[in-house]
């Protein structure tokens, strides 16, 4: 089954997508290998075809600044290319246009599939949207349409992903102080951006880097999961997104930093990939020594040095507002020490900027809303002093004596992998405030060195064909031509219902239930809702009957297990004895 997906959502560099722009000329598709680069800008003169003149740089050999940019998109797909087994012809919208944007922050870019499918032929979960170029080369065929469409977004939906860039970059009210850079050897001058660096990071997102559901809601698209939340999981819940109710969803959206990748090539290349956590250690006063806490890492400024950076740490007063905000130049600020910073009213960047004018080796800002997972620093600017972000209750830790001393970038004392949770699976972005376009869809900024899919600008150099944990990502949903199970799939030899053993063979394959009866959420008034159920394994089938509202010990409990194993017997996942086998153990449990 086909979908047109592409109001569905992008998944964006930095913040949201603006609104499309009325008027949309096409301008026609370059070919590249496996890739065909359609080029549908809505200006051509402000977009790949923008004649303005350009010196080469750092081997992009175009001569004006529009074929600066198509050769640089050439060369993305080019890194594509040889990082995936790919068979079918992929074609990628590329446009550039206005997008959100501030004098000092904004989206770079946003991609997105153009249209989904399920139940297609090739090896994939059944009843589980697919992006659409990972369709095709799952089915070994173009399940859209191979003529390139003749503009944005417009019939007949043929191309597999749409990608947009900021036309304004650099320009009054749009991230003044930046400019692209276009070269292939990720040197871009201060302030600068590198276009290779953001356009690789969007196509990723077009191929499936990218989840399909609502996560303010927590609905699955059209009912359905998808190739991403199978893989997503809830460390609190202990369930994947596949498993959850919508509630469940939209609550997880927001709990990092317990949100999850689930998958085992992810999983199984991080310690060649990622460096030890790091923290903020605070080493005085004695009664603070040795807390340790997590921080967050900014867009601009100089990544953190690999000795750390050691310091007292000053609460800024700039005399006026809140002078804590450091939004006006600090008043009487120690030189050499690092500026503490409330987040709120002006950029960080201009807070940064304040701070090292000041004096300040480095810059913390703690965040002004309560959550478990530091912010991202956006934004863009020259800033030549390392600044990180930290909780709201991290700040006031720092800020709870005078003289408190810290070790930015010390190793984490349970020796775990920087962005993963304690079983080594990567953490994903999940700030309590959801931010769509940047939540979920990406890996959390906790992760060293820094990854190519975080949700902020990195920089990272992929120009030697390099693109981190990525490809791993891609090759879980899909992208090696194989199904994965999650890791944390139940692969117990029998079916075990809450320390039952039910005898029943804990057969492996690519199950999906879908409840035929709806179970009601335990509160006078509240709406219906289904439990979804999905995994390797007819185990992982079980945990869709309990949830924060439907525990193990009650009637809801039982008739959702009688429910699903009905419904199990009907898809012929299980005969009716085993069925019965299961429901007696869900009996047993109460």
């Amino acid at each position: 089954m086909k979908y047109d997906a592409h109001a569905a959502g992008l998944a964006a560099l930095l913040l949201a997508l603006a609104p499309l722009p009325a008027a949309l000329a096409a301008n026609g598709p370059v070919e590249v290998g496996n890739f065909t680069i359609n080029v549908v800008d809505p200006d051509p003169d402000i977009g790949f075809s923008d004649p303005t003149p350009a010196a080469p740089i750092d081997g992009n050999p175009g001569t004006t600044v529009g074929e600066q940019r198509l050769e640089a998109y050439k060369h993305v797909v080019g890194i594509w290319d040889d990082n995936l087994d790919i068979n079918t012809q992929i074609v990628l919208q590329a446009s550039f246009t206005a997008l959100n944007c501030t004098a000092t922050g904004g989206t770079l870019g946003a991609a997105g599939t153009i249209n989904v499918f399920r139940d297609f032929p090739g090896p994939s979960f059944p009843n589980t949207w697919y992006a659409g170029a990972l369709a095709n080369n799952l089915a070994g065929l173009d399940l859209n349409g191979s003529e390139p469409d003749p503009g944005l977004l417009v019939p007949p939906f043929n191309d597999e992903i749409v990608t947009f860039f900021n036309a304004n970059l650099g320009q009054e009210g749009c991230l003044e102080n930046s400019s692209w850079y276009y070269g292939f050897e990720n040197n871009p001058p201060p302030g600068a951006i590198d276009f290779i660096s953001v356009l690789t990071h969007e196509v990723g997102h077009g191929l499936g880097f990218q989840n399909f559901a609502d996560d303010v809601t927590g609905q699955l698209f059209l009912g359905f999961p998808d190739q991403w939340t199978r893989f997503q999981g809830d460390n609190q819940l202990g369930k994947r997104w596949d498993q959850m109710i919508d509630f469940e969803r939209s609550w997880s959206a927001g709990n990092g930093p317990h949100l999850v990748w689930n998958g085992p090539a992810v999983t199984s290349e991080a310690p060649n990939v990622l460096g030890p956590a790091q923290v903020i250690l605070i080493t005085a006063p004695p009664n603070l020594a040795g807390v340790e806490l997590p921080f967050g890492t900014a867009s601009f400024g100089p990544p953190l040095p690999a000795p750390g950076i050691q310091g007292t740490v000053e609460l800024v007063d700039d005399g006026t507002g809140t002078p804590s905000d450091g939004c006006e130049p600090p008043v009487g600020f120690t030189p050499g020490n690092i500026a503490l910073i409330d987040r709120g009213t002006c950029a960080f960047v201009q807070k940064a900027q304040n701070a090292e004018a000041a004096g300040a080796i480095a810059v913390i800002i703690a965040d002004n809303v309560a959550g478990a997972t530091p912010p991202g620093l956006g934004g863009s600017g020259v800033v030549g002093v390392t600044t990180v972000s930290v909780t709201q209750a991290g700040g006031q830790v720092l800020r709870s004596f005078p003289d408190v001393a810290v070790d930015i970038g010390a190793a984490a004392g349970d020796g775990s992998l920087a962005g993963t949770d304690p079983n080594g699976r990567l953490r994903l972005y999940a700030p309590a405030a959801i931010a769509p376009g940047s939540s979920v869809s990406h890996f959390d900024t906790s992760a060293f060195p820094d990854l190519l899919m975080e949700p902020f600008n990195t920089n990272v150099d992929v120009n030697d064909g390099d693109v981190d944990l990525t490809d791993e990502l891609l090759f879980d949903i899909g992208w090696d031509g194989n199904i994965s199970c999650p890791v944390n799939a139940d692969s117990r030899p029998t079916v075990i219902v809450n320390g039952c053993d039910s005898g029943v063979e804990n057969r492996q394959g690519e199950y999906v239930v879908f409840p035929t009866k709806k179970f009601l959420f335990p509160s006078p008034g509240a709406e219906a809702f289904g439990a979804i159920a999905g995994g390797c394994y007819i185990a992982d089938l079980l945990p869709a009957c309990t949830s924060p509202f439907v525990q193990p010990n009650d009637g809801q409990f039982q008739s959702c297990i009688a429910q699903l194993t009905k419904d199990m017997v009907t898809q012929e996942i299980i005969s009716g004895s085993e069925a019965g086998a299961i429901r007696d153990c869900a009996s047993d449990s109460n």
